[in-house]
């Protein structure tokens, strides 16, 4: 929470984050931020905007996974009965119990998050290959061309096919602003390179499929049998998360000006 906070303040141009007052007042004002709205009335409602969020959650969700996610959301902010007036309702928004959680540092960091990462590949390259040569693209309902898998969310896409262009724009650059705000990692199928695409600018990355010499196979050309090499995907998936597709060697060197035909 603290985190989101102070990049709504850096947004804003201020030179700092709000200053902390209280636990229920800071919750109250960042999720008030957020559009989750307390109760009408009564200042710093810590627990209505907490359960104004849980309402906006959803409804497949159960009463014990909200809780858990507001906990998660909210439950470092908590500081037991330490308050001036000794109030310990403040553990108790609403009808969710919010436990206590280590409040240094080294203790939050090592709080359980999943970390994000590109989508599982089959071992073998042609179970990859068979599994997607008759998957339907999802904007013109026919099998691509030249399929494109996005590695981030496992979308197939029509690489450079006109038919799912709009205006100058490729399908590969409609869904790499749509699911990652412009950048993009694709797999291209058929030649088993690797598409970036980072705002204007693309890269053909070397594959992640290899043969048993280390060797990639561009097209199938040798028909030799490709393996998923794990160190070179880790590495791509590493680029991708630490959002450092901008400063990597080959990348920047081997990029040029042109996603919109892909």
């Amino acid at each position: 929470m603290w985190r989101v906070e102070a990049l709504l303040a850096l947004l804003d141009g201020d030179a700092a984050p709000p200053v902390r007052t209280n636990p229920g007042a800071d919750v109250a004002r960042i999720l008030t931020r957020l559009g989750f709205v307390g109760r009408k009335g009564v200042l710093n409602d810590a627990a209505g905007c907490v359960a104004s969020a849980i309402k906006a959650i959803g409804e497949n969700i159960s009463v014990e996974n909200k809780a858990a996610l507001m906990n998660a959301w909210c439950g470092h902010m908590y500081l037991g009965d330490d308050s001036e007036d000794g109030d310990v309702d403040g553990a108790y928004w609403g009808e969710f119990k919010l436990v206590e959680l280590p409040r240094d540092a080294e203790a939050l960091s090592a709080i359980a998050h999943k970390r994000p990462g590109l989508i599982a590949l089959p071992e073998r390259g042609e179970e990859l290959y068979l599994s997607l040569m008759n998957t339907n693209c999802k904007r013109c309902q026919k099998p691509p061309r030249d399929p494109a898998l996005c590695l981030v969310c496992g979308e197939v896409c029509c690489c450079a096919g006109a038919c799912c262009r709009r205006g100058k724009h490729g399908e590969c650059a409609q869904h790499a602003a749509v699911c990652g705000a412009g950048v993009g990692v694709f797999l291209l199928v058929k030649s088993t390179k690797i598409l970036l695409i980072r705002g204007k600018r693309i890269c053909l990355y070397p594959s992640v499929y290899l043969d048993q010499h280390g060797e990639e196979d561009e097209f199938l050309k040798r028909g030799r049998p490709l393996f998923l090499n794990e160190r070179r995907y880790g590495a791509l998936e590493d680029l991708w998360v630490n959002g450092a597709l901008d400063y990597d060697t080959l990348a920047l060197h081997t990029s040029r000006v042109g996603s919109d035909f892909y």
